[in-house]
């Protein structure tokens, strides 16, 4: 089986990368410190924050993960949360996805109080893409806060070179730095480009330099024909006015290769498709 996701969040074993950060979430968690982790779209943040889930419980914690990624609106948020903490019981830890959903119309003090009372006080990490958004739901002097970077060849070359031999499927260590070097560390790209060459050399054909520029083409095309049919099938849900909040200037989805994705007519956040030249 091909051991390159495709289009969901990653742990575990096929999580690549993050130690310092998963750490310092840890840390945080144990000394009470609320968190807050964001990355543009594709950057792995609801793999960081499964990731974050698995790591805390292995440090003794109690961690639940809330996922926001269909949240309708701020009154939808009861029904998804735990159950608050009795007298003189230890808080939990909240691990909130898509966070900063919750700040689509403005600030949200009613949602960050219903977020605390649950994790017990300050025990909450929170991820998504709006930096300031989440700032401002988590709050705090002491509030801890990670970008999520590009990943680092030194971590995804050892890690893809594992997957494919483990797998008994060969591709030269070449080809994988292309591969990187083409898609600029993007964690999303880099699992859906290796995944392309992992199922060409699954069927016994050789994989050439060609292809691996051939493959990542691939990925672009079908990352912009899906962001597009996204656009169409919004239509006027109120769903639409949060799209753009993931495509402004600070968190732009990054088409490999490629550059940014440019505006596109009629979107407020620009092109929601059009890879630019590269």
């Amino acid at each position: 089986m091909n051991p390159f996701m495709s289009y969901r969040p990653v742990s575990g074993e096929s999580f690549c990368g993050r130690e310092a950060q998963l750490e310092a979430l840890v840390q945080a968690a144990r000394a009470g410190r609320p968190a807050a982790v964001a990355g543009r779209i594709g950057r792995g943040v609801s793999s960081m924050a499964l990731q974050t889930v698995s790591r805390l419980r292995a440090a003794g914690l109690e961690p639940v993960l809330v996922d926001l990624s269909d949240l309708a609106d701020e009154g939808d948020l009861d029904g998804r949360l735990p159950s608050a903490p009795g007298p003189g019981a230890t808080g939990l830890h909240l691990v909130v996805d898509d966070a900063d959903r919750l700040t689509a119309g403005g600030p949200a003090p009613a949602a960050r109080a219903a977020l605390e009372e649950v994790a017990g006080g300050p025990g909450l990490l929170l991820f998504g893409h709006d930096r300031e958004a989440l700032g401002r739901l988590a709050g705090g002097p002491d509030l801890l806060e990670l970008e999520l970077a590009p990943l680092t060849l030194a971590a995804w070359l050892p890690h893809a070179l594992e997957r494919f031999l483990e797998t008994e499927v060969w591709v030269a260590n070449e080809h994988v730095e292309r591969v990187y070097e083409l898609v600029g560390g993007h964690p999303r790209y880099l699992q859906e480009a290796s995944r392309e060459l992992w199922d060409l050399a699954a069927a016994g054909r050789r994989v050439e330099a060609p292809m691996v520029q051939e493959a990542v083409d691939r990925v672009a095309a079908r990352e912009a024909r899906a962001w597009r049919e996204l656009w169409g099938r919004l239509g006027t849900s109120p769903l639409r006015g949060g799209i753009p909040r993931g495509l402004g200037s600070r968190n732009r989805l990054e088409c490999p290769a490629r550059g940014r994705l440019a505006p596109s007519p009629g979107t407020p956040g620009g092109d929601v498709g059009r890879p630019l030249g590269g």
